[in-house]
């Protein structure tokens, strides 16, 4: 009795062991929805995440902060002033050029000069059809007429001049007016208001851009080789303790002779600014799946423990 007892502990042990382990397979085939499954089984690469856009705003010119309206850790626009250096020499310098640009009075001479001219060269043609004047006359008045006609190119060409001065030294103005070249977050300041900038010390703030980020992995080359540019990944930020989706966006053309390693890079998308530049991150590639991510499939995930990552 106590052995029949035993064997039917036994089988039905044994049957509720293989009804638990077929609904996990289940559950595992099911969690491999449209989002992917890892690939090369349960590999994971380490590495971190950068701005994609990482710059010092600066100027090359010699001059003195006047105004640094940012702070640190302020989002700013793109064309949003940054800072301000002295610029009353340049102010000044433009004004000039821009008056002498404006200045039409030799213009207007030189073309009276030549009305005039023609005029002459005309009546003296007249009379010599007549016989009233002589060939001589007429040649030096057709000489004059030639020489007014420089005289007019030449002021037209030198108010061009003017006008292109006055243009380069308006640019020359603005310049000394940093601006900046895209979205993003001053990430430090390296000069202060009043501090002199000079073109080998230009660097005034810090700026990145933080909407784009990139995860930058360095893969053992016999896994990076199997991998394509436009690949989903799952990438995990350690301190901001969540999981995003990403596209690898660059695979190194060379591997590292040391390590053995090529750098691979994911574009991630991070428009909340909630993840940060810097931060541990750990990626899986992923490979897409055929079964439906539908609302049944995504309860029984949920109620067996399953989860994405």
């Amino acid at each position: 009795m106590m052995k029949r007892t035993s064997r039917t502990i036994i089988a039905l042990a044994a049957f509720i062991a293989w009804g638990l382990s077929s609904n996990l397979a289940l559950a595992q085939k099911e969690s491999t929805s449209s989002r992917g499954v890892a690939l090369y089984g349960d590999s994971a690469y380490e590495g971190f995440s950068q701005a994609i856009e990482d710059i010092y705003l600066g100027s090359e010119d010699l001059g003195r902060i006047t105004e640094i309206p940012v702070k640190v850790g302020q989002r700013v626009q793109a064309n949003d002033v940054i800072a301000r250096l002295d610029d009353e020499i340049e102010r000044a310098s433009m004004e000039i050029a821009k008056i002498q640009a404006s200045m039409v009075g030799e213009i207007h001479a030189a073309q009276a000069s030549l009305d005039l001219q023609t005029v002459r060269v005309e009546h003296l043609r007249r009379l010599l059809r007549d016989e009233m004047a002589g060939s001589d006359e007429l040649r030096r008045a057709e000489m004059e007429l030639n020489v007014a006609k420089a005289r007019l190119l030449t002021a037209t060409e030198q108010r061009s001049l003017r006008m292109a001065e006055a243009n380069r030294l308006e640019l020359q103005w603005k310049r000394r007016c940093i601006r900046a070249p895209f979205d993003g977050v001053i990430a430090e300041k390296k000069a202060g208001l009043g501090a002199t900038i000079t073109p080998s010390d230009p660097e005034i703030v810090r700026l990145v851009r933080t909407d784009i980020l990139q995860g930058v992995f360095n893969v053992m080359a016999d896994r990076a080789m199997a991998m394509k540019i436009g690949m989903d990944t799952q990438v995990y930020f350690r301190a901001a303790r969540k999981t995003v989706d990403g596209k690898i966006e660059t695979i190194g053309p060379s591997i590292n002779s040391e390590s053995g390693t090529i750098e691979i890079r994911v574009r991630i998308q991070n428009p909340s600014g909630e993840l940060r530049p810097g931060d541990r991150c750990t990626m899986r590639l992923l490979e897409p799946s055929s079964v439906d991510d539908t609302p049944e499939s995504i309860s029984k995930r949920r109620a067996s423990g399953v989860q994405r990552w």
